[in-house]
């Protein structure tokens, strides 16, 4: 029962042959077992009863053929009737006795050792006959005690018969039931296996339909369950295949129409690419050489009245740089020209600094700006974490009307959460995604200067993707934001002192340094830019004009500042390289370029010259040549 079971409860890979072979074997079992055991009793039955038959047939045979024997007295012929019948109804005994039971005659098993469990008996009364008992009969007879009773016969057949009868009944019931038991399994093995075998070969098909070889069909004939199954799985290739031709037509068309979108938005990316490089360049360079003039203007005594306007003019030039700068820190940023640094540093030392470079913008506003002392020692670019932080507190100051902003930190297993939490304005939740684009900007719909470019957390979001930091936006609409950043811990026994600051030197009196530029009024206003400082200058429209004017005063530049666009196909790269090869050694060299394009940026980078942008300021341009110039003469520093 268990086996049986567990053939009905537990599918295995041969589990329908097993059932099939199951549900033909089990009721055919039954059935044949039924059918034996019926015919075998009936058998049986009918054997012991003509055992039975035989038994008492014999004893009234011998009681009608014994009287005549008996009433003469002759032992003999009862002898021989006995024994004729034993020997023609198979009798394993008989025996004949008086009236009184003294035995007369027997034949068969002695007396003595038969046993009543091993025969059955049947037992007799010899009487004479009627006519005999008036006058024919013997005296003795006629005198008998019974009034004609002459004796007793008494007849046994043995059991065994019965035993062996029942065994060889049960001996070919049992081959016969084992002959019909294997005919019927090798039928159902043969149903099952082919059955098995069509299931097998469906189930492979599905198999490869579930792989995705659509072209595959079942090879049987559609008659039957399982070739309907067959063809409904066959249909359903079909349907499939036809449908997955259709979506791979769409999906070629959708990908073709999609790779013409996507190369008309490189093609315009590009060209818009190409137009902002080029405004951002054309735009630079008067500006550039506005801002020269009004530093070369600042630098001379003017009248009050000329030195307001000259403030207010510095003022908006300013405004225009910083605007200019914020778009090259994206194009840097996309370009990939600024790399981190990583180093241990205090985060204390950074929020102190981020304090007194704030704290009087917030009071302006009054606004309550608190930083949390951190002791927290931070692993990364310090220079771009500043940058981040400043951006952020700048932003919240900005949009910071009431209450107050707080800067502190909490560490969260191996990195530190640096939060700039302010009660401005909010922003709401459709719309924390889009702050971190380019010059998107909720609150200023009028474009004010005064609030912003737009671009603060757009670089945030670059810098943080460049040091691996994340950064997290947390606001309610009316209740203020957090804007968080995690930077991984530091080791504060791996701090590094901080440098000894260099005694800032000066240039040389005897110092020449050569400019190299195609806008005559940027030339003129670094003339009158360096006339001020009392530095010897060469102006040059190109690299043949440069050697040429060179080549009359006879001297070779201390430091060749170029600007990168020059025309004819050339850049300042190349006019650099010109003029060393010229002069036989490596001449300090400062590019200045408007270009903002990405690949400008990278090819200057690999070329190693320092690079200015226009509009540049003008103390950093001397303090970058002072440096060049030391290093190049260290005797001449004093």
């Amino acid at each position: 029962m268990r086996f049986l079971r567990s053939l009905f409860e537990r599918p295995s890979p041969a589990s329908i042959r097993s059932r099939l072979l199951v549900i033909a074997l089990l009721p055919a079992l039954l059935a044949e077992f039924g059918m034996v055991v019926h015919f075998t009793t009936e058998a049986l039955a009918t054997a012991e009863h003509a055992l039975h038959t035989r038994a008492a047939d014999a004893a009234r045979h011998l009681a009608d053929a014994l009287p005549d024997a008996l009433a003469s007295g002759d032992a003999a012929r009862v002898h021989s009737l006995l024994q004729i019948e034993a020997a023609n109804s198979q009798l394993s005994f008989a025996r004949v006795a008086d009236a009184h039971g003294n035995p007369i005659a027997s034949t068969g098993v002695p007396l003595r050792t038969a046993r009543p469990d091993e025969h059955h008996r049947q037992h007799a009364a010899i009487r004479l006959p009627a006519a005999d008992l008036s006058g024919g009969a013997p005296a003795a007879a006629r005198a008998s005690p019974a009034g004609g009773l002459l004796g007793r016969v008494e007849v046994g057949v043995s059991l065994g018969q019965i035993s062996a009868f029942r065994r060889d009944s049960l001996i070919h019931a049992a081959l016969l039931m084992l002959a019909a038991l294997a005919l019927t399994g090798a039928l159902a093995w043969r149903l099952s296996s082919r059955l098995a075998g069509q299931l097998r070969h469906v189930g492979h098909v599905v198999e490869r339909l579930a792989c995705g070889d659509l072209t595959v069909r079942t090879q049987l004939p559609p008659q039957g369950e399982v070739g309907m199954l067959a063809a409904g799985i066959d249909n359903m290739a079909e349907a499939l295949q036809a449908h997955r031709g259709e979506l791979e037509k769409r999906i070629h068309e959708a990908t073709a129409d999609l790779a013409t979108r996507k190369e008309m938005a490189e093609r315009a990316n590009q060209a818009k690419s190409r137009f902002f490089a080029a405004a951002s360049h054309d735009l630079r360079q008067p500006l550039h050489a506005l801002s020269l003039f009004v530093a070369a203007l600042k630098m001379r005594n003017q009248p009050p009245e000329a030195q307001t306007l000259i403030d207010n003019i510095a003022a908006s030039t300013a405004a225009m740089e910083l605007l200019f700068n914020a778009l090259l820190d994206i194009s840097r940023l996309d370009a990939g020209a600024i790399e981190a640094h990583p180093v241990h540093f205090p985060l204390q030392k950074m929020l102190l600094d981020l304090n007194h470079q704030f704290s009087a913008v917030a009071a302006e506003k009054q606004l309550h700006l608190r930083f949390r002392p951190c002791g927290a020692t931070l692993y990364s670019d310090p220079l771009l974490i500043e940058r981040i932080l400043a951006n952020l507190i700048a932003n919240a100051i900005r949009y910071t009307d009431d209450g107050g902003i707080l800067i502190g930190c909490r560490r969260r297993g191996r990195m530190v959460r640096i939060s700039v939490v302010d009660t401005g304005r909010g922003i709401p939740p459709e719309q924390q995604e889009s702050v971190f684009h380019e010059f998107v900007q909720l609150h200023n719909p009028a474009r004010d200067r005064s609030k912003g470019l737009g671009l603060g957390l757009a670089i945030v979001s670059r810098l943080g993707r460049l040091l691996g930091h994340r950064v997290e936006l947390r606001s309610r609409p009316g209740h203020g934001s957090t804007f968080s950043l995690d930077v991984p811990c530091g080791d504060a026994r791996l701090i590094q002192p901080p440098a000894a600051a260099g005694v800032p030197g000066q240039i040389p009196a005897d110092a020449l340094v050569l400019l190299v530029d195609d806008e005559s009024a940027i030339l003129r206003g670094m003339a009158e830019l360096f006339d001020n400082w009392n530095i010897d200058l060469v102006t040059a429209h190109s690299a043949a004009e440069a050697v040429q004017w060179l080549d009359s005063i006879g001297r070779v530049p201390d430091v060749i500042v170029s600007d990168y666009r020059l025309p004819d196909d050339t850049d300042g790269i190349e006019v650099i390289a010109r003029l060393r090869q010229k002069f036989g050694r490596d001449i300090p060299a400062i590019l200045v370029t408007g270009d903002t394009a990405p690949d400008t940026i990278l090819r200057i980078g690999r070329a190693g010259f320092p690079l200015l942008h226009k509009p540049l300021r003008p103390a950093k341009l001397r303090a970058l040549l002072t440096h060049l110039i030391q290093q190049a003469r260290p005797a001449a520093v004093g």
